[in-house]
């Protein structure tokens, strides 16, 4: 049986969703702000290589506080950049209002 010899070109290479921290952190305050509406944000993300995800943690902040806390946090596969172990939207919504609340902000 003849051998088959298969070239592949340079753009067979893998794409990785979330290569960066930074690609990690902009799709991560993407889903947030457009899902969520309040002010929180993600501002890090630490790498776990036994996972292959980024662990980003949720902030509550406000431009004239700055961070009030971590109301939650996110994984991300960086190969997929699916989502892993999200926070519902409406109870993170409910965890925001309420560490607002105990700054006396509303959220």
């Amino acid at each position: 049986m003849p051998e088959a010899v298969v070239h592949y070109s340079q753009s067979a290479r893998p794409h990785l969703v979330a290569a960066t921290e930074e690609e990690a952190i902009a799709l991560v305050n993407r889903w947030l702000h457009r899902e969520v509406g309040m002010a929180l944000n993600v501002s890090y993300a630490a790498f776990n290589a036994a996972t292959f995800c980024w662990h980003l943690p949720i902030y509550l902040a406000y431009g004239a506080t700055g961070p009030l806390g971590i109301r939650g946090d996110v994984y991300v596969h960086a190969a997929t950049g699916a989502f892993i172990g999200v926070p519902d939207v409406t109870d993170l919504q409910r965890r925001a209002e309420a560490l607002a609340a105990v700054h006396g902000l509303t959220a």
